[in-house]
Parts: C-alpha cells; sequence; structure tokens
C-alpha cells in the first residue's frame, strides 16, 4: 500500500499524532508534512538517526528478513527473536515505536491477527538509510572489457512507450467485445506499440484476468492507464478521463517518469523477495555510471539474512530480473561481455533516469518550434517536443522513424482517420503552424494536406446501411463513377444512397481507389463525433491542469492484480507502549524486583525469572561481581533443582546458556523503555 492510499484511512488523530513524532523533528523544522517527508531520501535519513535502540534493530531484521513483503506479527516476531538478541517485550515495543511515527503499520486480517508493512513508496528510502550500498565504479580494466562487450538495444523511456500504445489505443477505438475486452486487433496493436519484452514483467509472477485474451504487457499498459486516471470504463466501452490525460501529457518529462518509476516500484516490490533491496539500493547509485553486476550483488548480499543468502548464491538471475526491467521500461543500460565461461554484466542509469527526489514538478511551458514541416510532408520533431504535441502527430501522420529526432509523414490516410477522429483541415493547419514556431506552412505540404482534407471522410455509412454524402455535388460525384454504379440500390433525397450492408468493404475498396477514402466507424447517431482520440490542441486545454498526476482510486476492476491487496483490510491505529504486559502490569509486582539489584532466596529468584517469561522481558543479573544483561527464554526442572536457559548477550557471539540459581549474586527485572541500558 502506497502512501496515497494510507492517508484516506488514517483518521485526523492517528495522522496527527506521526506529525509529531520525534523522529520527524528536522521535517517538522522544514515545515513538511509527514506524507512528505516519509517518501524523501534526506528526510528518511535524519530519521534513522532519531530512532529509538529498539526501534531501530527491529526495523533492520525486519527488512533484512522480509523486504517489502507484508509479514505476520507472529512470524515477524519470531524471526526478530532468531536474528536478534532483543527480548520479546523489547521486540513489541520496537513495533510500537514504528508504528507510533509512520514507519511501519498494520491492517487487521479477519480473523484479528495483525499484518505489518511498510509503505511501499517508503522502502526505497529506509533501506538505503539502513544499508547504505557503497559499490565502487568500474575499473580501468573493466572499461577495457566494457568496451568489448555487446550493447543491449536501445529502449525509449517507459513514459514515451506508453503513449505510443495510448496513442494506437486512441485510434483503434476504445470499444469493448461481449466478453467485455478489447478486440484482438486492438491488442495486437498495443503490443507494437511497445518496446517491452513480456519476459521481463512475466519473471516477477504478476497474475492479471483475462491472461487468454491480454498479453501480460497489455494488462500492464491498461493497469497504467487506470491507474493515473487516464482511462475509466463505461458500459461497453472504455473512455478517456479527458481532463487527467491532458494533465499527464504536459507533465515535464522528468516528473512524468518519475511517478512511473514509483509506480512500477509500488506494484513489483511486493513480488520481488529480497531482491528487492536490489532494486531500492539501485536506485541511490550515479546515474551515467557504469557498475558490474558482481560489486552490486556482492554489497546487497551483505546486508540479507544468512538463509537468505545461501538461497540466491546459485540465482543471480532473480536478482538480474530488475536489470531486464529497467532496461525494458527504458531506464537502464546493459552490456554483456563473455568470459571465462560466464557472462559479465556492466550496468549503468541512463543520465536521464528518474532516480532523484529533486525534480522539477512545473507543468511543460516549453515554447514552439517543436517540429520542422518539410514539402513532401515530413515532420521533423525536436528530442524536447512535449507529450501533447506527440499525441496529436501520433493521429495525423505515419511514425517513419523514433530516434532521438524522430520523423513523421503526413500522409492521405493518417489525414482521413484524424478528420474522422474530429479535426478538420483548418484545425490541422493551425496546430501544425503553431508548433513549428509560426513557420509559413510550405507551400506543397499545404497543398496535399488541401487535397487530402478536400477528399477524406465526405461519405459515410450509417446504420441503416446509407451510403451519406456531405454535399449534393459528391453525392452526383459518387453516382458518376462507374465502379459505384452495382452498388447503389436506391437514393434518398439529395445526398445519401441506400447500399447492401453485406458490401460495404467492397464499396469502401471502390471510393478509396478513387480517392475519396470513407469515413471507418459507421454512424449510430446522425452528426456523432468519436471521443476515441480527444484532441490535445485546443486552445481552452494549452497549459491547464495540476503539475503531476498521482495514482488515484478507482472503482473499475484491475487489469493486474496486487500481490498484497492491503486495502481491502481494517487499517489498525498505533501501538501504543502503555500496552504492553511489562508497562501495563508493572505495579502487580514488588517495585524492589524494578527498582534496583538485590540478593533473593532461591525460590523468589525463580518468581522473578517466571515474571520476566511471562512479560518477555531481559533481567539484569550480577555475575562475578559484573553486570550481566540476560533474557530468559525457559525454565527447566530437575530433580535435584530448577534452572534457566536464556542468553547472555553483552558478549560478543553470545549463544544460550544455561544458568542455575547459585550461578549470580544479585538481579532485578528491567522493563524495556523505561530502563537505561545495560
Amino acid at each position: 500500500m502506497r502512501i496515497n492510499m494510507l492517508l484516506d484511512k488514517l483518521s485526523y488523530e492517528h495522522r496527527a499524532s506521526l506529525e509529531q513524532s520525534p523522529i520527524w523533528h528536522q521535517a517538522r523544522e522544514r515545515g513538511m508534512r509527514w506524507e512528505e517527508a516519509a517518501v524523501k531520501d534526506e528526510e528518511i535519513l535524519a530519521a534513522s538517526r532519531m530512532l529509538p535502540l529498539y526501534a531501530a534493530e527491529v526495523l533492520s531484521v525486519m527488512l533484512r528478513s522480509f523486504s517489502a513483503v507484508p509479514v505476520e506479527s507472529e512470524r515477524l516476531l519470531k524471526e526478530l527473536r532468531k536474528h536478534s538478541d532483543l527480548s520479546g517485550a523489547e521486540c513489541q515495543l520496537g513495533l510500537a515505536e514504528l508504528e507510533g511515527a509512520g514507519v511501519l503499520f498494520s491492517v487487521r486480517k479477519v480473523w484479528g491477527e495483525r499484518l505489518y508493512f511498510m509503505p511501499l513508496d517508503s522502502f526505497g528510502g529506509w533501506q538505503r538509510a539502513l544499508f547504505p550500498c557503497n559499490v565502487d565504479p568500474i575499473s580501468a580494466l573493466e572499461r577495457e572489457y566494457l568496451m568489448n562487450g555487446a550493447m543491449r538495444g536501445y529502449r525509449k523511456p517507459l513514459g514515451r512507450q506508453l503513449l505510443a500504445a495510448f496513442s494506437a489505443l486512441g485510434r483503434c477505438g476504445l470499444a469493448l467485445t461481449a466478453s467485455g475486452t478489447l478486440p484482438k486487433k486492438t491488442v495486437a496493436k498495443l503490443m507494437q506499440a511497445v518496446d517491452i519484452d513480456e519476459a521481463a514483467l512475466a519473471s516477477f509472477d504478476l497474475k492479471w484476468p483475462f491472461p487468454d485474451k491480454y498479453p501480460l504487457t497489455v494488462a500492464f499498459i491498461l493497469e497504467a492507464g487506470f491507474a493515473f486516471g487516464l482511462l475509466e470504463q463505461d458500459e461497453g466501452t472504455l473512455k478517456w478521463n479527458e481532463d487527467m490525460l491532458s494533465r499527464w501529457l504536459r507533465l515535464d518529462d522528468q516528473c512524468r517518469e518519475r511517478e512511473l518509476m514509483t509506480w512500477v516500484f509500488a506494484f513489483v516490490l511486493p513480488s520481488s523477495g529480497v531482491s528487492a533491496h536490489l532494486a531500492a539500493a539501485m536506485a541511490g547509485l550515479e546515474a551515467g555510471t557504469w557498475y558490474t553486476e558482481q560489486r552490486i550483488l556482492a554489497a546487497i548480499k551483505v546486508n540479507l539474512v544468512p538463509e537468505n543468502v545461501e538461497c540466491e548464491q546459485r540465482m543471480d538471475r532473480f536478482y538480474r530480473r530488475w536489470f531486464e526491467l529497467w532496461h525494458n521500461l527504458g531506464w537502464l543500460e546493459i552490456v554483456h561481455r563473455e568470459g571465462h565461461g560466464e557472462r559479465e554484466w556492466f550496468v549503468r542509469w541512463k543520465a536521464e533516469a528518474p532516480l532523484h527526489d529533486l525534480i522539477s514538478t512545473s507543468m511543460v511551458r516549453n515554447e514552439p518550434p517543436f517540429v520542422t514541416v518539410s514539402p513532401n510532408g515530413e515532420l521533423m520533431v525536436e528530442p524536447e517536443c512535449p507529450f501533447w504535441v506527440r499525441w496529436e502527430l501520433a493521429l495525423l501522420a505515419e511514425l517513419k522513424s523514433d530516434e532521438q529526432v524522430a520523423v513523421y509523414r503526413l500522409e492521405a490516410a493518417s489525414v482521413a482517420q484524424a478528420m474522422e477522429l474530429g479535426r478538420n483541415s483548418s484545425d490541422i493547419k493551425a496546430f501544425l503552424v503553431f508548433v513549428s514556431g509560426g513557420e509559413p506552412f510550405p507551400t506543397a505540404a499545404e497543398s496535399l494536406l488541401e487535397v487530402w482534407t478536400a477528399r477524406a471522410c465526405r461519405t459515410a455509412f450509417a446504420e441503416v446501411t446509407l451510403l451519406r454524402c456531405d454535399n449534393e455535388e459528391m453525392a452526383a460525384l459518387v453516382e458518376q463513377l462507374p465502379s459505384m454504379k452495382a452498388y447503389l440500390i436506391q437514393k434518398l433525397g439529395k445526398m445519401d444512397y441506400i447500399v447492401e450492408r453485406t458490401q460495404i468493404a467492397e464499396i469502401r475498396q471502390a471510393l478509396k481507389k478513387t480517392g475519396y477514402e470513407a469515413r471507418k466507424a459507421v454512424q449510430s447517431e446522425i452528426g456523432a463525433v468519436s471521443t476515441s482520440y480527444p484532441s490535445m490542441a485546443e486552445g481552452k486545454n494549452l497549459w491547464s491542469g495540476t503539475s503531476h498526476t498521482e495514482e488515484r482510486k478507482r472503482s473499475t476492476p484491475a487489469y493486474l492484480y496486487e500481490a498484497f491487496p492491503l486495502q481491502h483490510f481494517e487499517l489498525n491505529g498505533p501501538s501504543l507502549r502503555g500496552e504492553l504486559p511489562a508497562i501495563a502490569q508493572r505495579e502487580s509486582v514488588p517495585a524492589m524486583w524494578i527498582k534496583q539489584l538485590r540478593a533473593y532466596h532461591h525460590s523468589t529468584r525463580r518468581e522473578l525469572i517466571e515474571q520476566a517469561l511471562l512479560w518477555q522481558t531481559p533481567v539484569q543479573l550480577r555475575i562475578e561481581r559484573e553486570l550481566r544483561s540476560f533474557v530468559p527464554e525457559k525454565l527447566e526442572q530437575k530433580e535435584d533443582g530448577w534452572a534457566v536457559i536464556g542468553l547472555l548477550r553483552d558478549q560478543p557471539g553470545s549463544s544460550l546458556i544455561r544458568l542455575t540459581p547459585d550461578m549470580w549474586e544479585e538481579m532485578r527485572l528491567v522493563i524495556p523503555g523505561q530502563d537505561a541500558t545495560i
């Protein structure tokens, strides 16, 4: 669950308590709200230095053991005891402190058990704060190896790929089939629009509805559209949210990519197991710098619990799936080099990869020119061209090349489709003049445009199977065409002809051959205009919208299933320190048991040990005149007396030890959080 979804579930009191947590002192001094500080690396680093001792240890073990995966309280406490020297009460206190600070949250499952989790957009910051990944760039020798390696092919940034997919969707139409899915032709166009290798997504074991209808890549595209509020679903069709689409298209490129990366991370992290550490650590490395895969993985594995390291030693591909994903999303470059029977990987973030907090969130306000119009109808598009311009160009012209400088070409078919989707001759020309910086429109290109717009969409098929012309002159021209005479059954009025519905395809071809291409859509309402491709060139839309588009709540079904849909559970309030048994019940035992070290009879010593076991607290022992911290685990009764097995934790390499009551001189109970550290 991400923080923006948590905000909808937090009560006013809960949110206010998070704001006042001591660990966010620096953020408060800077006038930042909790939800802002909780996703910024600098503020998280400052907060990590303010964490109480138990909280810091609990958080470290939890992330090392479970990464970004939510975990049940019972299993979490078991792992905390296994991989730390903390007592049960200290673990519970650490969890309470983390919940009180808004570092961790918990939901209540149906049967009442707590499920702990960290907000997904906070995970990376906390991972980098607690486990800094210090990786050296490649050496001079490794650079020679790099130069002799093979570089993976170029991939466009995810935003550009999604723009191409959304443009294809708009051109194909948003109507759904009877099964509630897009037609096969539309699905094929979406697959062609992106560079994403489906295997890069499939390696994270993502699940989605309609796997027999949608490839995973198409489900990913549609989920992105719905997650950012660009698409909505109505009965029998998808539809654009034109305001949200306009805002998304007008975002600063770096801001848009940052939001997309955050969304991808949040969706994939829970499915990635311990390799989530790689994702978080890599995001902290410098863009434009080459690193070896071997050094990165070595730095990551240091921070994993031993069982996970052993499990992953022969599974480098488990980590490499992140490299594959980032490459396919256009953010990472990869070079392979074969050597010593193994393939060595070199990786680096592209200079424009969206890795940092300090990214402009202003709207795109670049002034044209963005496009150069050549006499033959070719459109040369500058790299800085904003998305809203590219959106219109994708409709008006055919994309011929999409390298650093994209090349489009105006063609009769693309102009006809633009007119069918609501543009007209004056709109198209005005748009091209504007985006070219007001340069005079080339005469040859203008002539071509006039011919194409004069001929396109002059006729249309209505549901009553009429061939409908737009004026009497066109109707007379159709009647005179030799190739059309066999299809015209009867003339209605001055501009319409009845035709056989089964012959629509042949009539289309006949009209196309004569240069008068008919509209592709069959009209269900007279004068109806398609809304499948909203115009971004209208003056009312220019520079409109807010500075960013966040992932939104929605009521429509998901196109990708979340690994852990926590939003369906009830969010717990923060755990209170006073609810811990050792604190709540301390008045039930003699005060001297807690306040000072004393020598007791063996029977009383047993009572103190039993109380410590009940509360899961440590005890302080004086053994051979030295103060020792002891965490009792269990009592052992034998014929010759009793003993306690536990952990003497104030010595290196501490392990379980068996103590009999005559092995210490004095003792006292320790209440976590209310005693000085031993």
